[in-house]
């Protein structure tokens, strides 16, 4: 998956994360690597991974009793 520095920024921007300018292209080689093997991953086992419930989010403060 190609990812350009203006979405990465957008990315960043989307959550508050200032990313210094020296190590944007770091950042989004690292982004771009991440997004491609979850594509492979999805490719792979897409079905498989629809066919299962998602884990809901646990805190681990969060009394389950």
């Amino acid at each position: 998956m190609k990812v350009t520095l203006e979405q990465l920024e957008a990315l960043a921007a989307a959550v508050e994360l200032r990313i210094p300018e020296h190590d944007l292209e770091n950042v989004r080689i690292r982004v771009q690597s991440l997004l491609s093997a979850m594509e492979a991953i999805e490719a792979e086992l897409g079905e498989q991974m629809d066919a299962v419930e998602p884990l809901p989010p646990v805190y681990p403060r969060e009394d389950h009793r």
